[in-house]
């Protein structure tokens, strides 16, 4: 993972250098936005920075630290995240899926929760961070530094902490030992324990633009811009998806097939055909799931760009065939309501609502929208 190399959220990127130069940054940092903003290469860049022997603005890359650390070898920063607790297959702190976790951020080179709980075996099941986990970071930070610089704890999903977890760390985020940072990444700040919230500084990181996913595609797996454009768009502005969709393309059938079947399912209000789809394709699970209806809003709204005449960049030949059959169905009168509807079911799947309901419930919902058609009779 090139931690050396953030080419967007600059101006936060700055501002933890500033701070960093100036010796201003905090014992206890939150870094909170949405899956894929970004905010996980951010907190790793921080922690880079601090275990730097020769940092002055950016770490140097080159001094042992920096190796060992770009090697996920140093033995001064701990990574803390949810797993899934086992005391049958003896897993119940983070080190007992480090290596798990380490190859994971390099295949990926950024991380998501669903993904991350499928490659834990099972993407419906909730993962944690629980009290064992807690108890072993207090025994860690206690230790003096093995190089004598900084210590740094990195929690990536800090709101997965449960309760007890969250209590036993309270104290030692507020009395820490000397020179150990604290950098808590989060999608979902509210659901923090209030004190703990308190104890952190917060920087709210706002979800990258589609041009700085696609450079990010290009420079780190090295894609045709056309291609990265491509998995950008459909990434709804989460790194995270975008990446996903690209190492798992090849495995992936056409998702257009799958729409208009959907479509055709949602527009006759064949119930009874719609539970036996909405059973059958939540079978692909929630990243499956997910990637799908994001490329659904993107036909949507296509649909709407379709409606001006305007030129719609990178679609296949069987997608334009199709957007211009049914994009009448598509209009100003419903699209709003339709972007609200694909957006909260993707925000539903994030907190680990019933795949087949959820289709379902779209599906029905989708019949009522898509008959609203009054450009036609205007």
């Amino acid at each position: 993972m090139h931690t050396l190399n953030i080419d967007f959220n600059l101006q936060l990127k700055n501002k933890l250098i500033q701070l960093y130069k100036s010796k201003r940054i905090p014992h206890a940092l939150l870094l909170n936005g949405k899956e894929g903003c970004g905010h996980f290469q951010l907190g790793f860049f921080l922690a880079n920075l601090l275990l730097c022997q020769k940092a002055n603005e950016q770490p140097c890359g080159s001094c042992p630290s920096c190796r060992k650390f770009l090697a996920f070898q140093h033995p001064d920063i701990h990574f803390s995240f949810p797993i899934h607790i086992s005391k049958a297959s003896n897993t119940e702190i983070s080190d007992d899926k480090r290596n798990e976790f380490i190859s994971f951020v390099k295949k990926y080179k950024t991380i998501g929760k669903n993904t991350w709980n499928a490659t834990l075996g099972n993407e419906s099941k909730q993962s944690v961070i629980g009290v064992k986990e807690s108890q072993s970071i207090n025994k860690k930070l206690l230790l003096t530094s093995y190089e004598g610089g900084p210590k740094v704890l990195f929690m990536w999903l800090a709101e997965s902490m449960n309760l007890q977890a969250s209590n036993k760390l309270l104290k030692l985020i507020e009395e820490p030992p000397e020179r150990t940072f604290f950098i808590f990444i989060t999608n979902q700040k509210e659901q923090l324990l209030p004190t703990i919230k308190s104890r952190l500084q917060c920087i709210d990181i706002p979800s990258p633009k589609n041009p700085e996913i696609v450079n990010f595609l290009e420079k780190e797996f090295n894609l045709k811009r056309e291609d990265a454009v491509k998995y950008a768009d459909t990434s709804n502005r989460n790194l995270h998806a975008a990446v996903n969709n690209y190492l798992n393309s090849s495995e992936n059938i056409s998702q257009l097939p799958i729409f208009i079947k959907w479509m055709r399912l949602c527009y006759t209000r064949n119930i009874s055909d719609n539970i036996d789809w909405a059973n059958e394709f939540s079978k692909v699970g929630r990243e499956g799931v997910q990637i799908f209806l994001i490329y659904s809003l993107e036909i949507f709204r296509n649909c709407i760009v379709g409606h001006y005449n305007e030129s719609i960049n990178d679609l296949k030949e069987d997608e334009q065939e199709f957007l211009n059959k049914f994009k009448p169905f598509v209009n100003n009168h419903n699209i709003v309501q339709i972007t609200a509807l694909i957006e909260e079911a993707c925000l539903h799947i994030e907190r680990n609502a019933n795949l087949k309901i959820l289709l379902l419930d779209i599906s029905i919902k989708l019949y009522q929208l898509l008959k609203i058609n009054k450009q036609n009779k205007e």
